[in-house]
């Protein structure tokens, strides 16, 4: 898989392959953060909750700045805006390693760091999304790209944890945060050489609450309008929930049904990320054959069956594979609808639709992680079937959204169009 994959990347333009080897900094970057930040904040503060109130407060802060990331990155260069935030994400996470491991700085200003950090995170989301079709243009397959690209997510997460483990463990936590700034420095050093002749940004770039109401008054006409749009956006977050309950449900798997042996929490999780890049492999290939109509919902239903399959085997070995096909399919599923929603948009508003499904997986997070959570309590068995039932229940509109009687080949298709916009 990996020579293949190498092999794909050497083929991609100069552009494309620096952006994607950002793309890998940055991800091990993100696969170092949880673990460090997880033992500096226990060794410093010896409490659990603290790493959860930090959680919490960077949810709801990120909840309310996803409205401004995505106006803000449809008014400016979406290559400039990902630079900021790499290097302002850099310069913090190196400053407060280098300041909690040598100076005996107060916890605060991790929080602190972290708030930051959490807060530039969607506009770094919105940034890339609108980046990576102005960047294919010089690629034959868009869907290629993003298939290699959340390939290079998956990779970047698991050598982050790789590299982190020993570091924290034998070492000292901040010695791995310092790294981890450094990976976003790189990263943003890496996206600085990327040259792009074309980009999409609205004419009038003023920025204030008058634009950002009339940006998002121009998404929801879309919405109103393009009833199809609605539904693709919607089903769209189903494969981010479902990596959300995937999270959700590992824990309690292995202590209820695997003698708590904590070492195959890793392992599953490992699987999870393997399947993922595995997905490479049969992509493109099973698109072209089914379509995309049909991707949209095959991806979904057979993630929600292999949930249950899950639910009434006992044997670690079959778990294992089976959360391999989890991750691969639903790797499979998100370059398939990130690589309709990209190709229908027209104009700036790429930025703006980002935004708008990560709010969409917030909202249905909020509601369904404490009931799924509530039964997983009352029986884990039970939890795992509504998660793999919720899952199937996505995949089963998408495929009635597809249908002749709904919006048929519209669904993932019809193009959307934002009123103003500048090529520069």
């Amino acid at each position: 898989m990996q020579i293949r994959l190498m092999k794909e990347i050497s083929l991609l333009p100069k552009n494309l392959k620096l952006f994607m080897l950002a793309i890998l900094m940055t991800n091990i970057g993100n696969g170092m953060h949880t673990i460090a930040v997880s033992k500096l904040l226990y060794d410093k503060t010896h409490s659990a909750m603290s790493f959860g109130g930090v959680i919490l407060i960077e949810y709801v802060v990120s909840f309310f700045i996803q409205f401004v990331s995505g106006s803000l990155v449809d008014r400016n260069n979406p290559k400039r805006i990902s630079i900021i935030c790499d290097v302002v994400r850099g310069i913090q996470v190196l400053s407060i390693g280098i300041l909690l491991g040598f100076t005996g700085t107060s916890v605060y200003y991790l929080f602190i760091t972290l708030l930051i950090v959490n807060m530039v995170t969607p506009f770094y989301r919105s940034a890339i999304f609108s980046l990576i079709p102005a960047l294919s243009k010089e690629s034959s397959s868009l869907l290629s790209v993003n298939s290699m690209i959340y390939t290079l997510f998956q990779a970047g997460q698991l050598l982050g944890v790789a590299l982190v483990a020993p570091i924290v463990f034998l070492l000292n936590p901040s010695i791995a945060l310092i790294i981890d700034g450094t990976t976003f420095l790189l990263s943003a050093a890496l996206v600085a050489f990327i040259k792009i002749t074309k980009l999409e940004i609205k004419t009038d770039n003023t920025k204030n609450i008058k634009s950002l109401i009339s940006d998002w008054k121009e998404v929801l006409n879309v919405m109103k309008t393009e009833k199809s749009f609605t539904g693709h956006v919607l089903v769209s977050s189903a494969d981010y929930v479902c990596v959300s309950l995937v999270n959700l449900m590992l824990v309690p798997m292995v202590t209820i049904w695997y003698s708590n042996n904590s070492y195959l929490i890793s392992v599953f999780d490992g699987g999870f990320a393997i399947g993922a890049m595995l997905s490479v492999l049969f992509t493109v290939a099973l698109s072209k054959r089914i379509g995309s109509l049909n991707c949209s919902w095959v991806g979904l239903i057979c993630q929600g069956i292999l949930f249950i399959l899950i639910m009434v085997n006992r044997f670690p070995l079959i778990t294992f594979i089976l959360m391999v096909g989890i991750g691969a399919f639903n790797a499979f599923s998100i370059s398939i609808f990130q690589t309709s929603l990209q190709e229908r948009c027209n104009g700036p508003i790429k930025g703006r639709v980002s935004a708008l499904r990560q709010f969409i997986v917030s909202c249905f997070s909020v509601v369904l992680i404490p009931i799924i959570s509530y039964f997983h309590d009352i029986s884990l068995a039970l939890g795992m079937t509504i998660s793999g039932v919720i899952v199937i229940v996505f995949g089963v509109a998408s495929f009635l959204l597809g249908r002749s009687y709904m919006f048929g080949e519209n669904y993932l298709s019809k193009p959307i169009f934002s009123n103003n916009n500048i090529t520069s």
